[in-house]
């Protein structure tokens, strides 16, 4: 494509008329991508900034630059812009020719949900015969073939080169806050957003709630003109957002939390409000109350897609849920052990509540905390684990650069408690669990769902899921 071609949505001004008429035949943001006629940009990070890398991307080939600094002359065209992120996820639509122009865009954002409210509603379309492309956490599925994920949502010009490849006649996007704030979905026009619900989590770098809400709640600014949301107004923060989509004229259909749900042409009404209006009572293998309202969601947004309401509740009964997300294990002895990616208080209180509620003789649970991440939410999470369980095991979750000391002094700030043990190696503290497991019990592990270790503390390939796969082959 050439480089006119390729900036034209950017309105630049080019200083030389043959400039217009350099090849593109690719893009990078990391200059160790760049090969010959490619276009380097460069974007300033948390830790590394691509200022620095201009003269490497055009040592490997680079024939363009785009970047924010004003730089001394390069020896290729330099253009400089206000927002290098905002500017990569215009190129990349432009580059791969909008791939999301002839898809279904449905987009789920949230603290907790995501990935659940996206499987349940890929499943729901795949029963119908419609294929769904799926970006997510777990994994991201294209034309059927599913691969492990990096991101929760990644960069937009990994985005729309996988999408481009893409036969799906739906796209369904776990959008982070992350995301939402570092441009990844700039540029991208969704049928459907979703909103699953707000927590304390992220603090860390969102800095307050309302930072965080504003985020999330920017992702229902790429709103179709005819696009929907789809809001949990279960909470004060769907109630907010529910009256932010109504002032910006958008259709919001409201799904307050694990209430049935009652349906007219496709739009959620009050039981008082029509008398002839049908219940769909939605039951799903996954338990829990927190997961009805991520099968509502999906149920609500199938709906307004023109599905059959009684297919969809056929579908949900049919699902068979997500590797780490509330899976269980069956021990020899008759206890039960559970893998969920839970990793804020109030995912701890459903998943325990919900464990609670199958009259365990004993809730052991097993948790840590990641490292250079949000502090504040740890005494919370310590107390809903303490409150609902009858004891728990402290251990270690990703380091991400804090020192096993560091991190064993922050465990043992919480462990005065009668109740609460700590085994630092997570591979040991699973172990001494499934050891001391008895007929009934039910051990809830949580923090890591199917994720891969990296910190260096524990084998560096193992997990939650292989761990319990592992003794459970022992037995």
């Amino acid at each position: 494509m050439r480089l006119g071609t390729l900036l034209k949505p950017l309105l630049i001004n080019f200083r030389k008329s043959h400039q217009q008429d350099i090849e593109i035949k690719g893009i990078a943001f990391n200059s160790s991508k760049i090969e010959k006629n490619y276009l380097f940009i460069a974007i300033p990070g948390n830790h590394n900034d691509g200022h620095h890398f201009i003269e490497d991307a055009i040592k490997n080939g680079a024939s363009a630059i785009i970047g924010e600094q004003e730089m001394k002359p390069l020896g290729v065209p330099y253009f400089r812009v206000q927002n290098a992120r905002k500017v990569l996820a215009t190129i990349a639509k432009n580059f791969y020719q909008n791939p999301t122009e002839n898809k279904i865009m449905i987009g789920i954002t949230g603290t907790n949900g995501k990935t659940t409210t996206s499987y349940m509603l890929k499943h729901i379309l795949e029963m119908q015969g419609i294929s769904c492309a799926l970006f997510g956490s777990v994994s991201t599925v294209i034309n059927g073939i599913e691969k492990p994920s990096s991101h929760t949502t990644l960069d937009p010009l990994t985005f729309h080169q996988l999408l481009s490849t893409s036969k799906d006649q739906i796209a369904i996007l776990e959008v982070s806050s992350h995301g939402l704030n570092q441009h990844r979905v700039e540029g991208i026009e969704f049928d459907y957003c979703i909103f699953t619900n707000l927590e304390h989590e992220h603090l860390d770098y969102h800095i307050d709630m309302e930072s965080y809400f504003k985020a999330k709640q920017s992702l229902f600014t790429h709103l179709k003109t005819s696009g929907i949301a789809i809001v949990n107004s279960f909470s004060d923060w769907g109630e907010r957002l529910s009256a932010y989509v109504n002032s910006i004229e958008k259709h919001v259909i409201k799904v307050n939390g694990y209430k049935p749900i009652y349906f007219i042409n496709g739009d959620e009404i009050s039981r008082a409000s029509i008398s002839d209006a049908k219940s769909f009572p939605l039951t799903t293998s996954m338990r829990g109350k927190h997961n009805i309202e991520n099968a509502a969601l999906a149920f609500s947004t199938a709906v307004s897609l023109g599905i059959n309401p009684s297919a969809i509740v056929d579908a949900l009964k049919e699902f068979k849920g997500i590797p780490g997300r509330f899976q269980l294990f069956s021990h020899p002895n008759g206890a039960t052990f559970v893998i969920d990616y839970a990793h804020t208080a109030n995912a701890f209180y459903h998943i325990l509540d919900t464990a609670r509620s199958q009259e365990p003789r004993k809730i052991i649970h097993i948790f840590g905390f990641r490292g250079n991440r949000d502090v504040l939410k740890r005494k919370k999470m310590v107390e809903i684990s303490l409150k609902k369980c009858d004891y728990c095991i402290l251990t270690f979750d990703d380091l991400n650069g804090v020192s096993p000391k560091q991190m064993m002094h922050e465990l043992e700030s919480f462990s005065h408690q009668e109740k609460c043990i700590i085994i630092p190696d997570r591979t040991l503290a699973i172990k001494h669990a499934w050891d001391q497991a008895q007929n009934q019990d039910w051990i809830v592990i949580t923090g890591k769902g199917n994720e891969l270790y990296q910190h260096r503390y524990s084998l560096p390939t193992t997990s939650d899921l292989n761990t319990l796969n592992y003794l459970n082959d022992l037995k």
